[in-house]
């Protein structure tokens, strides 16, 4: 930090200071970086589970727009108001059954397909054959595919026969790979693949039975999805269906991102106001090293808003500094780690540099400085000099003055107010805030009760 000649005095003061070093804030540099660059981090990763799940939305949901039915297949009007919109259809039914071979069984998630299957991306088999040369089966029975751990538990080989209901299937293909799993949501046990038509005779799509039909559509070109979106609605508001599009691709995985990340945000932020007991130490350390240049300050005529302004431009500017660092480090991190999550993660993810992810950990961390560092600062501003020489004075350990006091709690509401604005849990972050309070509370007696 430099100063012009004709700057403000208080500049020049704090353009001196800094001139003898950091090591007075090594502390203060330390919590300050690690904790926003955890922030950083945790902020750039979500927001790159965001975009990839945006980008890939339609991949993710096999469609461009589902219409999903439970217990039922769509009715002639409304299958036929899908095909009227959609360039292409696949319809998919979705239901639990029990695998059984020999005399093993295991529950499993099957999902049952047409020919049009799928209509965005490929399914991953193992050996990689077409999907419709492995549900073809071996001429005597239909084919089916099964998830490799439901294959591996029950012992099958390629070619040996499973039972769904009262239909033997032959395993034709394990399944690595389906490109609309995200979009499934929760199930109960492993995948299996099967034709639709091959479950005729099964016993398992029977009226009563539970099963959900899903209607996967291409649209047109420009297709205004909130118009669609509205028009299904309006017109089979009262027929139990649900819509989805790709604006939303998996919102189960985005919900589940969201809150995950909101959680590791806020235990960032609960470190970094623990951390801010070591700004607010390392702060009140190095104005008692100063007290000789302050008091001696004093004397020469400088007044006690010249000598407040003076620190608080040299806290400010370290602070930038602080939070400056840790924005790189935690850029950099997930930014470099990028192709290893991707390849961990089962979701797209697009890493890259997310104004919103800087902006929130900046914020976080300005804020959290200005806190810890308020109080220390607030004992320079109506001290006399002789009392600054001999330690004593009620202005060392007094309560900071009406305008730093007012800082004070305006910093500590806006922190608060971040915090529950960011997260999108406010629940989650008003808790997190009461034991962050709690907590410091605690510290603060036991340093009286020592002190």
């Amino acid at each position: 930090m430099s100063a012009r000649p004709g700057a403000p005095m208080f500049l020049r003061i704090a353009a001196r200071e800094l001139r003898g070093g950091l090591a007075g804030f090594r502390i203060f540099l330390t919590c300050l970086i690690l904790g926003v660059a955890a922030i950083a981090a945790v902020a750039t990763l979500r927001d790159g589970i965001r975009r990839g799940l945006d980008a890939q939305g339609a991949v993710l949901l096999g469609g461009d727009a589902q219409m999903e039915f439970t217990y039922r297949y769509a009715t002639p009007e409304e299958r036929g108001w899908i095909e009227d919109r959609a360039s292409a259809v696949s319809e998919i039914v979705d239901f639990r059954s029990m695998a059984v071979a020999g005399e093993d069984r295991a529950l499993t998630q099957v999902k049952g397909v047409d020919d049009a299957y799928p209509l965005v991306g490929e399914v991953a088999l193992d050996p990689p054959v077409p999907l419709a040369e492995a549900l073809a089966g071996d001429g005597t029975r239909p084919g089916a595919v099964l998830d490799g751990v439901l294959a591996d538990r029950m012992g099958l080989q390629l070619g040996d026969g499973v039972r769904l209901g009262l239909t033997e299937f032959v395993l034709t293909a394990r399944l690595l790979r389906e490109p609309d799993a995200a979009a499934g949501g929760f199930g109960l046990g492993p995948r299996t693949l099967v034709r639709t038509a091959d479950l005729a005779g099964s016993g398992l799509l029977e009226p009563g039975t539970l099963f959900e039909t899903e209607y996967r559509m291409i649209l047109p070109p420009g297709a205004d999805l909130p118009a669609l979106e509205a028009e299904a609605e309006a017109a089979f508001r009262d027929s139990g269906m649900s819509w989805q599009d790709r604006r939303r691709g998996a919102p189960g995985v985005e919900r589940f991102v969201d809150r995950m990340a909101a959680f590791l945000v806020l235990v960032g932020l609960a470190g970094l106001a623990v951390g801010g007991v070591g700004i607010a130490a390392a702060v009140r350390a190095y104005l008692d090293r100063k007290t000789e240049a302050i008091a001696v300050l004093k004397a020469l005529g400088a007044t006690g808003g010249t000598i407040l302004a003076a620190y608080l431009a040299q806290i400010g500017a370290l602070a930038l500094a602080g939070v400056a660092a840790g924005l790189t480090l935690g850029t950099a991190i997930p930014l470099l780690a990028a192709p290893l999550i991707a390849a961990r993660l089962p979701i797209p993810v697009e890493m890259g540099l997310s104004g919103a992810a800087l902006a929130e950990a900046a914020i976080y961390g300005l804020l959290t400085a200005a806190i810890f560092s308020l109080w220390p600062l607030s004992r320079l501003a109506e001290v006399r000099a002789a009392a600054l020489f001999r330690d004593l004075g009620p202005g060392r350990r007094g309560r900071p003055p009406l305008p730093l006091a007012l800082a004070l709690v305006l910093s500590v509401a806006a922190l608060a107010g971040a915090a529950l604005w960011f997260s999108g849990v406010p629940q989650l972050a008003a808790g997190t805030l009461g034991g962050v309070a709690a907590a410091l509370a605690i510290l603060a007696a036991a340093a009286w009760v020592l002190g």
